[in-house]
């Protein structure tokens, strides 16, 4: 891990991760990056919630300001990937770090994973009985996408935790998350973060993504032209017949002038 700085939030869910992939060393299959220099994913469908008797810590009262967070490859090597998270809060400020994800360890695999991994296989090749619980298709930054899902539990002395995760099953991304922390010795308090990505370069909606996604303001649409169009053809057909006034007769049309010249006799 390299330049991982003062960020309780995201270094609070690495260190769940890890605890609940912990490796032991065994050989497995290559894993690769599925992502490259210049990729990027936004995630600004987020929320920090706290509930119990007691104020809620302040890295919860801090990340609930928390306005969107995005991620940026800025290299790969092999099979790490150098990725630079940005969070930025409502009151202007931001944070930034640089993670080293490999993705054949657990410590990074957080926001990344390998690529093309499907359900019965696993997120990290040094936990071999630990497996992906399912590859289902939803929709993210606009697109119908194949995602893997890990749904886990973890349960210590007078602490547990609820951890879902939703990676691109292409690129190895990490498009949502879902965990819940409760601390048993403190009357049930418990801590939930929700976390889904919006905007993205790593893939774009095709026609059909487009229209699935925008289908009932196209069935609104069609509705209100047809609504428009049967009004008008009501209305001009209850409309009276207009009366129109006979047109005045033309002109009397003047003899023609003589070609000659008329002799006038005395």
């Amino acid at each position: 891990m390299r330049n991982l700085k003062g960020n309780l939030g995201i270094g609070f869910l690495i260190i769940l991760v890890v605890a609940v992939f912990a490796p032991t060393l065994v050989h497995a299959k290559d894993y690769t990056v599925g992502v490259k220099t210049g990729d990027y994913i936004k995630y600004d469908q987020i929320t920090f919630t706290w509930t119990g008797s007691r104020t809620s810590p302040s890295v919860v009262t801090n990340l609930k300001d928390m306005h969107w967070m995005g991620i940026g490859v800025s290299n790969v090597l092999n099979t790490t990937a150098i990725l630079d998270v940005a969070e930025i809060y409502n009151n202007g400020t931001y944070t930034s770090e640089s993670l080293d994800s490999d993705v054949r360890s657990p410590t990074g695999m957080l926001f990344l994973i390998a690529s093309n991994l499907k359900a019965g296989d696993p997120p990290n090749p040094q936990r071999p009985e630990f497996t992906i619980n399912q590859t289902v298709t939803r929709m993210y930054a606009g697109a119908n996408r194949n995602v893997n899902i890990i749904d886990s539990e973890l349960n210590i002395t007078g602490y547990s935790s609820e951890f879902k995760e939703y990676w691109d099953q292409e690129t190895g991304i990490m498009v949502e998350l879902y965990s819940k922390e409760t601390d048993l010795t403190n009357s049930s308090a418990y801590q939930e973060v929700s976390i889904k990505a919006t905007e993205t370069n790593l893939w774009s909606a095709s026609a059909l993504d487009l229209i699935q996604n925008n289908l009932i303001y196209i069935i609104t649409g069609i509705a209100v032209i047809i609504a428009i169009v049967t009004a008008t053809i009501v209305f001009r057909r209850r409309k009276p017949p207009s009366t129109q006034q006979p047109s005045p007769p033309p002109p009397s049309t003047p003899p023609p002038a003589c070609a000659f010249p008329i002799q006038h006799h005395a």
